[in-house]
């Protein structure tokens, strides 16, 4: 048993403590970083008898008779401080019929109870260890009654709880049991002293903060409460109560001793003589291997014993991800008269791994990891993770190629580890240490023990699986020697393993594998693959590399380039895997001004009783109102006028915001508990601050601020209390409006409260409104705003996946486990069998297999010959190479008859040649494409001659160019082409337009890319952000001016000329000539010469740079000849194959958590778009060209933040890329190679209406 306590606190002191009335003094443990755990047992693998061993060979030991799960309903009581704990709810006879049901496992806030938090690098207060707030810290008391098997009496029972966030007292029958600390660390208690036969009554006291939380900073949803199995289980006085297995391999990794340390309890009151320990090792079919027995020990009363035995293994087959061998090992506790007192099992791989000369080596072989971060993380579940998500994530992840998972940022439930095992993938479990907001706690030596315990307890209960190919000490918790201690403490228990730590610097000292995290493929070379043994000896594995967030995932190959060429250089893991949104419902308020302006209510905001009829209340904890950025309240005149009733409540000095667009544009702000600003922008920030009332909390105010072109003025109560003059145009960014929330500076790292208070009538005036007739509030006054709420009701739209205040929208598939378009691109970048020609006229092909342990013959090849990206011939391979060895082979293709212009293509791909429990038969693997080098010159285009010459019709105002059943008009005064008809039908909403704008990705709104990236310009009011220089300059409301417009007829085309200067919205010295010349021929075919040359002052780079066209809304059938079927970038390409697609374009639309620009296709011959009759428009050129279409208006797309945001418009926007900057990272954004860069651009495209016949 262990018991750690300090500064003098005892078991005792906690019994009394803990039942004192509200549990006033739960502090003197949460608040105690000398007590973490209370009364528990040792870390260790759980031992469950079993009766025999052919049970343990064919049963699942969970399901043996001595165990009892304690999973399912239990009895709830939700309070918003320990001290609103329900008085001795802990004892037998407490009545808890009025308390609510919750599941176990669960995190209280999936069911409903108190707020979801998502946090980064920040706790959602303000940190100071080892203390956490008073004024509010979500506990949940919980009960359940169970009854004890009538065959455990004489038995020890132990409960174990598997997760618990974050702090836990435990009692059964009203009697103390332990407390513990550490949400994904098990707690184990010996509870055989608190039972009795029949029904027993459990009850825990779960606190979401505690000193504990300040390891626990990770960057995911903050939730609590008992989110794994609760579950108890029995053994005999004299037991096995751990055992650890590990496997030296000889020189030639084929042959193998196992070595098996057993430690042996007991806990009778008598000495126990000649017991000894039997193992036996069964492989795959239940056959037995081998079997071999200790010699006999003595084990004296109440202690143990620990038992070590070996044994020769010959040739067993070794563990790997390609091959996942376990074998069966039963131990059975024998006593001195030989018969078998207990009987427990588990399973063992055979394995090795060393360091040799910056080469980390498994089996002798130098293994590549193409890996992925993952946290355990679910849309409707929360942290709470069942066997289906976990065979989903494998499935997934399998059929990717991804063989690694860095478990972030602590240990996985038990079932993941399992799997993994059976499954084969590659594991770095990592320790439950991320003190990223308070860092400096690494150097504190008061905090190495509690860094310690965690590292014991995650080492004692994984070292026997498999799958764990090496440690990590951590993440993002400092650099100080606290981290040596976890390593230290770990090879205690396990010196078989390697140690990394996932750190921010680019190694630690103490670490036997570094990182760095998050290089460039430059850095990896530079800093690490180039460096010499004789620098550092250590291997290199990115534990984090390539942060997904959004639309993202670009440089992979250049990265996997630089992975091959150096050994030293192992792999990395992508952060991350899954996406981190919650379900939640899509909650519509109503705007009564005439703007009707979409705005929804965020978090768990409800209606109630308002100042007048119904008012919001929001209770500070990541709760607002979030309003579209329509264009009516981007007000950017000289008058203003914000208006509400507010009821404020306590945590509002701890935050206070009430009504803002951002941090700059204009706002309402509570300072502290005395003071209220008013702030807007017109050439500069200016802020009235006025004095608060002395009974501002629990009442009623009326706040307002006015401003009229001369002066800004702060009202409360009709009365004012602040004004400064101040004169100019309210200047418009890139931020909405929020109530309860600032959008630009609440996000992911906040650590304040955010609107504790109930509001009432919102309004928001583009004029200067007088403060009676705001303050009366007369029923016409909504008609005057252009923000009118008075929460009235609100209405359910459906579900959307939130992403909460601000997470970064990471993830490489989506919260319901669909793959997003980045897998396609992991998957292939690093495929372990690729193809490329020898010689391409003889169709020679090297064959490479990257794999370490299979033959490629485990794989059926294929071959696939396209002509335009259509079969026109196939066939199957037989491919024989070696592991890590590469051959040449003949492609028994026969040349077709060539077609002119075609172009010709051979596929090479390797599918399953069987089933697997994650892989479907025939699946396909891994693919190369080739392209043949079989070309036929297109001849010259004739001349045709028609009976029908081009109509001009040249008016003051207009241009229209007719001819058999086509009409296009020219816009004279600005040059555009407004309409198409092609045979009766319009497909035209908007003609070409010179656009180098997209709907900012999520790393280009994201702060973490701007340190990294060459921002210029950088505007005040802007963000810190790449997509800053763009908002700065206005790039996403530029101006076109028209130069000249120009009509010729030559060779029977007409030509129309147009010139134009399209100048930055911000910026009005800086912008683009434009030039586009329309060829137009008689049979309606357009060719349109595009040259556009930047002036001025340029951002570093540009999102893209083509036209911008508008179709009609029926055209929603899409077919391309280029890179697909998934969405693809110039920097995330290579994974999709070039081929003849079609789709819609609602499908071609990837619904991103944040809404941004995707669903781009590279490489493009040519694209066309119809109708459900078959008219269609036609785009080619002889440059391969990117393209982009979809539902909704691009600037639509900029401004939505969440995807119930986005309103289908009346059109089709399409938009087609002569060059488009590619997705990039998070961390180190878009690799400069795939920037556009401003610069003189001539593109040359066909542009033809058509009809299919059907």
């Amino acid at each position: 048993m262990k018991i750690i306590v300090g500064l003098l606190i005892t078991l005792v002191s906690f019994t009394v403590s803990a039942q004192q009335s509200n549990f006033a003094n739960v502090y003197p443990f949460i608040e105690n970083i000398g007590v973490f755990e209370i009364n528990q047992t040792e870390g260790h693998t759980v031992c469950i008898p079993i009766k025999s061993v052919d049970e343990a060979l064919n049963l699942q030991k969970w399901k043996s008779e001595n165990v009892l799960s304690l999973n399912g309903s239990w009895k709830f009581h939700f309070a918003n401080t320990p001290e609103a704990t329900p008085r001795n709810f802990f004892t037998s006879n407490f009545n808890d019929q009025k308390w609510s049901e919750i599941k176990v496992p669960s995190n209280w806030e999936m069911q409903g109870f108190g707020d979801p938090f998502f946090r980064n690098v920040a706790h959602p207060f303000r940190s100071n260890p080892p203390f956490v707030p008073r004024e509010y810290n979500p506990t949940g008391s919980y009960r359940k009654t169970f009854n004890l098997p009538a065959n455990w009496k004489s038995k020890r029972i132990l409960l174990r709880m598997e997760k618990t966030a974050s702090a836990s007292f435990v009692w059964i029958n009203g009697q103390e049991v332990g407390y513990n600390e550490g949400a994904h660390e098990p707690a184990e208690y010996d509870v055989t002293r608190f039972l009795k036969p029949g029904k027993n009554t459990i009850a825990v006291n779960v606190i979401k903060y505690s000193d504990g939380v300040y390891l626990e900073s990770q960057d995911y949803w903050r939730l609590a409460g008992i989110f794994d199995d609760v579950w108890l289980y029995a053994k005999s006085d004299v037991h096995i109560f751990d055992w650890h297995a590990s496997t030296d391999l000889d020189n030639n990794y084929q042959n193998a001793k196992l070595n098996l340390q057993i430690t042996v309890n007991n806990q009778s009151k008598t000495d126990k003589k000649n017991y000894k320990v039997r193992a036996s090792l069964f492989n795959s079919d239940n056959v037995l291997v081998k079997n071999f027995t200790s010699d006999a020990v003595q084990i004296t009363a109440d202690n143990k014993q620990i038992i070590n035995i070996s044994s020769d293994v010959i040739d067993p087959k070794k563990w790997t991800a390609e091959t996942p061998n376990l074998y069966r090992l039963t131990l059975e506790l024998i006593n001195s008269e030989g018969k078998t007192e207990e009987i427990v099992a588990g399973r063992i791989g055979f394995k090795e791994t060393e360091i040799r000369h910056q080469v980390f080596y498994l089996n002798g072989k130098a293994i590549k990891l193409n890996g992925i971060n993952t946290h355990m993380q679910h849309p409707d579940l929360g942290h709470t993770m069942d066997e289906a998500t976990i065979r989903k994530d494998f499935e997934i992840l399998k059929q990717f190629n991804i063989n690694c998972i860095r478990i972030s940022h602590y240990p996985p439930v038990r079932r993941y580890l399992e799997l993994a095992d059976e499954y084969g993938f590659y594991i770095i479990d990592e320790t439950g240490n991320e003190a990223h907001a308070t860092e400096y706690l690494s150097d504190k030596a008061e905090w190495e023990p509690m860094y310690r315990e965690r590292v014991r307890k995650m080492v004692l209960n994984d070292r026997n699986h498999p799958s764990i190919l090496f440690w990590s000490a951590g993440n993002e918790s400092g650099e100080g020697k606290n981290i040596c201690a976890v390593i230290d403490e770990g090879r205690k228990f396990d010196t078989t393993r390697y140690w990394m730590y996932g750190g921010n610097a680019f190694s630690h000292s103490c670490e036997e594998i570094i990182g760095p995290r998050y290089p460039s493929p430059f850095d990896l070379k530079n800093q690490v693959g180039m460096v010499p043994e004789s620098v550092d000896p250590r291997p290199s594995f990115m534990d984090e590399y390539l942060s997904v967030a959004g639309n993202a995932g670009g440089g992979l190959d250049e990265y996997w380039d630089v992975i091959y060429q150096y050994p030293r250089i192992m792999g990395g893991a992508i952060w991350d895997f899954v996406s981190p949104g919650l379900r939640e419902p899509v909650r519509k308020l109503t705007d009564s001004s005439p703007s009707k302006i979409a705005t929804h209510i965020m978090g768990r905001g409800k209606l109630v009783a308002g100042h007048h009829g119904k008012g919001i209340d929001l209770n500070g904890h990541d709760q607002w109102v979030e309003v579209f950025q329509d264009r009516k309240i981007e007000i950017s005149g000289n008058e203003l006028a914000l208006s509400f009733w507010i009821f404020p409540r306590d945590l509002m000095k701890m935050g206070g915001t009430l009504l803002t667009k951002g941090n700059n544009q204009f706002g309402l702000q509570q300072i502290g508990a005395d003071s209220l600003d008013f702030y807007i922008y017109t050439s500069k920030k200016t802020v009235v601050r006025g004095e608060l009332p002395k009974d501002w909390t629990q009442n009623w105010h009326h706040v307002a601020g006015i401003y009229n072109g001369k002066s800004i003025s702060l009202y409360i109560d009709n009365k004012k209390v602040a004004e400064t003059p101040v004169t100019g145009n309210i200047t418009n960014f890139p931020f909405p409006l929020n109530v309860g929330k600032n959008a630009e500076t609440h996000g992911q790292h906040t650590s304040v409260y955010l609107c504790d208070a109930i509001i009432d009538q919102v309004g928001i005036f583009p004029k200067a409104i007088e403060i009676n007739d705001l303050f009366a509030a007369k029923p016409d006054l909504k008609n005057r705003a252009a923000l009118w709420l008075d929460f009235e009701q609100e209405e359910n739209k459906g579900e959307f996946f939130s992403y909460g205040i601000g997470a970064r929208t990471y993830g490489s598939i989506w919260p319901d486990r669909v793959p997003e378009p980045e897998m396609w691109q992991m998957k292939k970048s690093a495929q372990p069998i690729s193809v490329k020609w020898i010689d391409a006229e003889k169709l020679e092909i090297e064959v490479q297999n990257r794999h370490f342990f299979t033959n490629t013959n485990a794989f059926e090849a294929r071959w696939n010959l396209e002509e335009n990206g259509i079969s026109i011939a196939s066939g199957k391979l037989e491919i024989d190479v070696e592991p890590e060895a590469k051959k040449i082979y003949v492609l028994p293709i026969q040349k077709p008859q060539m077609k002119a212009g075609a172009t010709y293509l051979a596929t090479v791909s390797f599918h399953s040649k069987e089933a697997t429990a994650l892989v479907p038969k025939g699946f396909e693997m891994c693919w190369d494409q080739l392209e043949l080098p079989w070309i036929v010159p297109v001849g010259k285009k004739l001349v045709q001659h028609q009976t029908s010459p081009l109509k001009v019709t040249d008016s003051e105002q207009h241009l229209i160019v007719s001819g058999v059943n086509f009409d296009y008009s020219f816009n004279k005064a600005d040059g555009q082409l407004y309409s198409m008809k092609f045979m009766g039908k319009e497909l035209l909403k908007q003609g070409a337009q010179l656009n180098v704008w997209r709907a900012p990705l999520a790393n280009e709104q994201d702060d973490w890319t701007y340190p990294s990236v060459n921002v210029f310009p950088r505007g005040e009011g802007y963000g810190r952000m790449v997509a800053t220089s763009w908002y700065s300059i206005g790039l996403d409301k530029m101006k076109s001016k028209l130069e000249s417009f120009k009509v010729a007829n030559k060779a029977g085309s007409t030509i129309v000329s147009i010139r134009q200067i399209a100048l930055f919205g911000n910026a009005s010295g800086a912008g683009f000539e434009n030039e586009m010349i329309y060829t137009i021929s008689p049979d309606g075919e357009i060719r349109l010469q595009h040259t556009i040359n930047p002036n001025g002052k340029m951002p570093s780079s540009l999102p893209r740079i083509g036209t911008k066209w508008v179709f009609d809304e029926q055209m929603q059938n899409v077919q391309w000849f280029g890179r697909g079927p998934q969405e693809n970038y110039p920097d995330r390409k290579t994974g999709y194959r070039i081929g003849n697609y079609q789709s819609t374009v609602d499908a071609m639309f990837v619904p991103y958590l944040l809404p941004q620009d995707c669903g781009l296709r590279t490489d493009n011959r040519n694209v066309r778009l119809t109708n459900a009759e078959g008219i269609g428009i036609e785009f080619s050129a002889s440059e391969p060209f990117n393209f982009n279409c979809y539902n909704y208006s691009t600037e639509n797309l900029s401004k939505a933040k969440y995807t119930y945001q986005l309103v289908k418009s009346d059109g089709v926007t399409f938009n087609f890329d002569y060059q488009t900057t590619g997705v990039g990272c998070t961390a180190i954004g878009v690799l400069d190679k795939y920037q556009t860069i401003p610069q003189t651009i001539q593109f040359t495209s066909s542009i033809k209406p058509f009809k299919t016949n059907k």
